[in-house]
């Protein structure tokens, strides 16, 4: 009898769940470029490691809109979606600057 009575007292201690250690936000590791290929400037899906890139700098200083179309790495996925996908804003940011390549 004196098992049914620890059995008892356990069935009524609240069970404890482990906490879930708070993922610290991370700076972007690195930047993609998800607008149009510009020939001699800058080439779809570049792959930079910071956002001070010289590359990237001379690319922005000719064209902008390239800064628009540069995506964090932690956004990959669905920022790959959204440039393709009418109404969002990358859309709109990838078709302006198509736009002014063909003037």
């Amino acid at each position: 009898m004196a098992v049914k009575a620890e059995k008892a007292e356990k069935a009524t201690e609240p069970v404890k769940v482990p906490e879930k250690k708070k993922e610290a936000k991370k700076s972007a590791s690195f930047f993609m470029y998800l607008g149009p290929t510009i020939q001699g400037v800058i080439q779809n899906a570049s792959i930079f490691a910071s956002a001070e890139d010289k590359q990237l700098a001379a690319a922005i200083e000719k064209f902008p809109r390239i800064k628009a179309l540069l995506i964090s790495g932690e956004t990959i996925a669905e920022d790959r979606i959204n440039v393709t996908k009418p109404g969002t804003r990358l859309y709109a940011e990838y078709h302006r600057l198509v736009n002014e390549l063909k003037k």
